[in-house]
């Protein structure tokens, strides 16, 4: 495959997405992504294939479709991007296993680390510095319209913007968490930030009609890096997009001896015993997710993993299957303030 060829395939992509929002598109940009790893084609190209598939879009769609689509441009491009280290780093991880081969790519390692740092340094600045300009250019765009119906639509997209924004940092965040080392702590109340995440959440309850319980009663602290939030913003977040319309869901921490259990109890579909430590998989969806009938990645489940990991935590997932109702757990390790 040459680069005109995945120039434009990646074209395809982009333009299918930001058309139609199908799943299957960000499926064929982590497809892509493994391939661009096999053929040895560097970050740096990647971005520059991005920026030029956005620029032929922009000249073959209408003005209003791009400008509606903005908070949507850079989604096949992380998707690409994610698949693309997981897999140099399964490449790399099938080296270690043998020590030989280990010693005649010890050059190939060392550029494996630059690789890591290069791709959280694309991340953090090739990705951000076009949404920050999408972030000015709606700015001046909210402060000249005057009809309502606009200034709501240019607010759509403003917020939009900025969750993209927020999910490139936390991605190179992320990307750089490969130890505890790595990441600094400080006691956090796990009630105080739950009820903060819930409250944010509130709009997504009432727009889906749904009700949420919040029994926090007490001081929870915990030695937690504010990554933590993380963690707690995708399992309520997948507890309203897993659960039925005017459904209940309930927050709650227990005391379990020294840990603290964070619980989210939904009333959505059960979820089978096998399939229970699969879901903390990147990559892995169950088949009913899978074949289209709710959108996402298979990342934030993974995500969750990993950092609970990083905190010397626990995550799991306890089901009433084949009844409704899961409830997604996280403990933490308590710190005592007497």
């Amino acid at each position: 495959m040459n680069n005109d060829e995945i120039n434009d395939r990646y074209y395809d992509i982009l333009k299918g997405y930001v058309s139609t929002r199908e799943e299957k598109y960000l499926m064929r940009s982590e497809d892509l992504g493994y391939e661009l790893v096999r053929l040895n084609v560097p970050p740096e190209d990647i971005i520059e294939m991005h920026e030029l598939a956005v620029k032929k879009l922009a000249a073959d769609l209408p003005a209003k479709s791009v400008m509606e689509s903005v908070g949507f441009l850079s989604t096949p491009l992380v998707e690409l991007m994610m698949a693309y280290g997981l897999a140099f780093r399964q490449w790399i991880e099938d080296l270690e296993k043998n020590k030989k081969e280990l010693e005649v790519y010890a050059q190939e390692l060392q550029h494996s680390n630059e690789l890591k740092e290069l791709f959280a340094d694309i991340m953090r600045h090739d990705l951000l510095n076009p949404a920050s300009l999408i972030n000015g250019f709606v700015a001046v765009l909210l402060e000249w319209e005057a009809d309502d119906k606009k200034k709501s639509l240019l607010s759509n997209i403003d917020k939009s913007n900025r969750n993209l924004i927020s999910i490139i940092e936390k991605a190179a965040e992320f990307a750089k968490l490969d130890s505890v080392e790595e990441i600094d702590f400080s006691i956090h109340d796990l009630g105080s930030t739950l009820e903060n995440i819930v409250d944010n959440f509130r709009p997504r309850f009432e727009e889906n009609e749904m009700t949420v319980d919040v029994q926090i009663n007490s001081f929870y602290p915990s030695m937690v890096n504010s990554v933590i939030d993380q963690v707690f913003i995708n399992l309520i977040s997948n507890a309203i997009k897993y659960s039925p319309k005017g459904s209940h869901v309930e927050v709650t921490i227990s005391d379990i001896g020294e840990q603290w259990q964070v619980n989210i109890i939904d009333h959505g579909s059960g979820i089978p015993e096998e399939d229970r430590e699969l879901i903390f998989t990147r990559f892995s969806r169950l088949d009913k997710v899978k074949k289209g009938c709710i959108k996402g990645t298979g990342l934030g489940l993974a995500i969750v993993h990993k950092i609970v990991t990083l905190h010397n935590g626990e995550v799991g997932v306890d089901s009433n299957y084949p009844e409704d109702g899961s409830t997604f757990w996280v403990r933490l390790n308590k710190v005592h303030t007497d």
